[in-house]
């Protein structure tokens, strides 16, 4: 773990922050009726955007790894210009 950089680090958090929600949602959602919860509108409004988060991020740690790679194989100006690029090439 220290020899991670700060967007692997950051990556681990923000992913397990994720999973400690939705694991205490499926646990409030499953004990709400015996302390009297009644309205579950947070957890169905928060749970979707933790995860489309977590998505976007996974899109930006592969997107960096793709322009690094890029830059490791070919040269720093290709990089550059693949990272200025709006159309991703699949």
């Amino acid at each position: 773990m220290k020899n991670r950089g700060v967007t692997d680090t950051l990556y681990l958090i923000n992913l397990s922050l994720v999973w400690i929600y939705t694991f205490l949602s499926l646990i409030l959602s499953i004990l709400g009726p015996l302390i009297g919860i009644l309205d579950y509108s947070f957890i169905s409004i928060v749970c979707p955007l933790i995860w489309a988060e977590i998505s976007v991020h996974t899109g930006f740690i592969i997107w960096k790894a793709k322009v690094e790679n890029l830059s490791k194989w070919t040269g720093k100006n290709i990089a550059q210009n693949a990272s200025m690029n709006i159309n991703m090439d699949i």
